[in-house]
């Protein structure tokens, strides 16, 4: 059942509304910031209510069924918001498990919706591990050792420990186990490790843990058109992150490196793909090369730095898909630093404890240009909202430009 005061906004939408799907922290309000100050409307619908999204004067949220756990009654429910629609609306997914479920039932979608990137089969090959490690080997790109589970007895005898055991598919492997991936540090740990994914059915990848540093970890964000040409292209590096290890970007900075666009554009291409992409990387130090980690077919945490960067890549999707002119921009050169500071805050005082950070230094890296993740002064509830709930109102100073 769709809220009324959802319907009204749906029904006084102007332009082609946008669909925001999905949770991920601070995702959807960037998104719905980056359209909303463009002049487009939107509607957040996710599965868990304490969006910080829901809370910004640019949008109206809406709870809808979780698509990992019934995913007929999730299409129903886009089904019911798409015959509320003046013209069919833009769909924007911004995880994994939204998107799978969309490109899924695309068929019955199209009637009311547009979507913003390839079918199903092209983007099964970047969202499943297993066909995307199988793919940078086939196009010889540079990644870490991967080994798959069918070669499981003879992998220990291959890789170097610690390694990492990574699902095919991550978003239910979260929900299953509240974690990305497990770290084996012994045979006898990967087989452990191996087993327990299996015992929920989860396939995985084996892989080499890459000896990186924080500042080793770099990102490429675009969206290719339908003539898979790049519309916008933004490249950052990651200054902390949480947890640490293998955790998101919670304090990034941009960047430009020509040869991360050299190796993904190439590779894009060969696909077939458009859309927005997620691009990871890390420098290997051992032979100084850039590898791919991953490609995520979505919306990430941090689109809000692109935009501030003038490369407002929600934007640039949303314009594709309604058949708009798009106008090609290059990133600014300025550095401009993205902070959500409730991660950073917990991944600083952990750096500090363990000496890899001084407070000195913590306090410096503060400087500059910020793109913060929630505040911002023309739409400050979201900021509000988070601050109470995390009890960090005594850092409120810290968003302060």
């Amino acid at each position: 059942m769709i809220p009324k005061r959802c319907t009204n906004a749906i029904r006084k939408a102007d332009k082609p509304l946008a669909i925001v799907l999905g949770s991920y922290l601070t995702s959807g309000l960037g998104v719905v910031r980056n359209i909303g100050r463009m002049g487009i409307p939107s509607l957040v619908v996710a599965s868990k209510k304490d969006q910080l999204s829901f809370y910004s004067k640019y949008t109206q949220g809406v709870i809808c069924p979780d698509p990992k756990k019934n995913e007929k009654e999730y299409i129903n429910f886009l089904l019911e918001i798409g015959e509320k629609l003046n013209e069919k609306g833009v769909l924007l997914p911004i995880s994994d498990t939204d998107t799978i479920a969309i490109l899924k039932n695309e068929e019955i979608l199209k009637k009311y919706f547009i979507f913003t990137s390839a079918k199903l089969d092209i983007v099964n090959r970047i969202v499943n591990k297993k066909n995307f490690y199988k793919l940078l080997e086939e196009k010889d790109l540079p990644h870490p050792k991967t080994y798959f589970s069918e070669d499981i007895k003879e992998i220990p005898k291959k890789i170097n420990f610690p390694c990492i055991i990574k699902p095919v598919y991550s978003s239910y492997f979260v929900s299953d186990f509240n974690t990305k991936l497990f770290t084996a540090k012994s045979k006898n740990e990967l087989k452990y490790f191996y087993e327990k994914a299996k015992s929920k059915d989860h396939e995985v990848v084996i892989q080499e843990i890459i000896p990186k540093k924080i500042n080793d970890q770099y990102g490429l964000n675009a969206y290719y058109n339908h003539k898979h040409e790049s519309m916008g292209v933004f490249m950052y590096r990651r200054i902390r992150e949480w947890p640490h290890s293998f955790g998101n970007g919670c304090f990034i900075e941009n960047i430009w490196i020509k040869e991360l666009k050299e190796l993904i554009s190439p590779l894009i291409q060969s696909m077939k793909y458009f859309g927005v992409i997620d691009a990871e990387f890390v420098k290997d130090p051992r032979d100084n090369l850039f590898k791919i980690i991953e490609i995520n077919p979505r919306i990430w945490m941090q689109n809000s730095l692109p935009s501030r960067c003038g490369i407002n890549i929600p934007y640039i999707a949303y314009l594709d898909a309604i058949g708009k002119e798009i106008e090609k921009k290059q990133q600014t050169k300025k550095v401009i630093k993205w902070l959500y500071f409730p991660d950073d805050f917990k991944s600083s005082i952990k750096s500090i404890r363990k000496a890899n950070l001084t407070f000195n230094k913590w306090i410096v890296s503060y400087k500059g240009k910020k793109e913060y993740a929630v505040f911002d002064y023309s739409d400050p509830i979201p900021f509000f909202v988070l601050a109470i709930k995390s009890a960090f109102l005594p850092f409120i100073y810290f968003s302060k430009k």
